[in-house]
């Protein structure tokens, strides 16, 4: 893992360990705001309060009786690939790898606000984990739209079929398919339907993406922007030949995701994008997971082979040439480039 700072800790997972279509814990990407505190879970309790008929406290033995639901689905930072943008910007300098593909495990968001009688007047969902901030530092409060959680939200309390690990949110995080992971909150100890989306820094100024971008270097006020939610379609190269012979045939393989929910093609190209070839989607798949998917390139001509990737999701948005440069670096999709050294 590539750690971005020490406090909390960030960690990116470098690219060419992102082959398999469950990212094995140990190496899935750790994003945190601060350091929390680490829970009794004798003494653990999920608070559901807000615009509610009945207020209710839930331990994890409570949940666990509730129907249990899964999904496959990709978390990925919504700063992923903040390092690539030109002029530079602030915050953690992610470059590819704070993305991952996991199996979460636990209850319906709808299912919990059921127990507390979920008002009509809840439009949004008030989200508190027990991570704490420095003094005089805002605290990581969201809220999400509440028809989102209540379509398909989960609390998860396991990950690819384990305890969900602690750097993960334990004993329970928010899972919020399709959506960037500044809604997917961790270390869960309240949630509130509230009339009102979320107040504070982390609502008002920051995860917001603007309505109408423009050129690189240009800001906007908070009012200008919307939240981020939806992710991009993207692909990423995470196998590729360093040196390579002309004539031979070389396999090439990576990933490809959207909020869209799916993946519809990738296609590779060599020659600057003036021509492209699809790539062979593997069969493994579910709504807002990533296809990892494959190709078989023969270099022509000795020199430097550029190598792209670009993907297009199942509302036919196709993954742009260049990223659309934003204040705060968010939803890097530019096509994902590598050059070879191709031999006679």
């Amino acid at each position: 893992m590539l750690q971005m700072n020490g406090y909390a800790v960030n960690a990116e997972t470098p690219l060419e360990l992102l082959t398999d279509y469950l990212t094995p814990n140990e190496l899935f990407f750790v994003r945190s705001h601060w350091i929390p505190r680490t829970p009794n879970l004798s003494r653990w309790r999920l608070t559901v309060d807000g615009e509610v008929k009945t207020p209710v406290s839930l331990s994890l033995a409570d949940l666990r009786k509730l129907p249990v639901t899964e999904v496959t689905c990709v978390l990925q930072c919504a700063g992923n690939g903040r390092a690539l943008y030109t002029p530079v910007l602030p915050g953690v300098q992610w470059r590819y790898g704070a993305v991952g593909n996991a199996r979460w495990r636990g209850v319906r968001v709808r299912d919990v606000l059921q127990l507390a009688g979920v008002k009509d007047s809840a439009k949004h969902l008030h989200l508190f984990g027990s991570d704490d901030p420095p003094r005089k530092v805002p605290p990581f409060h969201r809220s999400v739209e509440l028809a989102k959680a209540m379509d398909d939200a989960i609390l998860a309390y396991e990950m690819n079929g384990v305890k969900l690990p602690a750097e993960h949110g334990a004993p329970l995080r928010l899972v919020v398919p399709g959506w960037a992971g500044d809604h997917w909150m961790k270390w869960l100890v309240r949630l509130s339907p509230q009339a009102e989306s979320q107040r504070g820094f982390y609502m008002e100024t920051a995860y917001r993406y603007p309505l109408q971008p423009g050129a690189a270097g240009v800001a906007f006020k908070p009012e200008e922007m919307s939240p981020v939610t939806e992710l991009f379609v993207k692909s990423n190269v995470t196998t590729a030949p360093k040196k390579a012979k002309a004539g031979t045939t070389y396999d090439i393989r990576g990933f490809a995701f959207s909020g869209a929910p799916d993946i519809a093609k990738v296609e590779v190209s060599d020659d600057d994008g003036a021509t492209w070839n699809e790539a062979q989607l593997d069969a493994r798949h579910s709504p807002y997971a990533w296809r990892l998917w494959s190709y078989r390139w023969t270099p022509r001509a000795a020199g430097t082979a550029r190598v792209m990737v670009r993907a297009t999701d199942s509302r036919d948005r196709v993954q742009p040439r260049d990223a659309t440069w934003n204040q705060s670096g968010y939803l890097y999709n530019a096509w994902h480039t590598v050059d070879i050294e191709v031999t006679a």
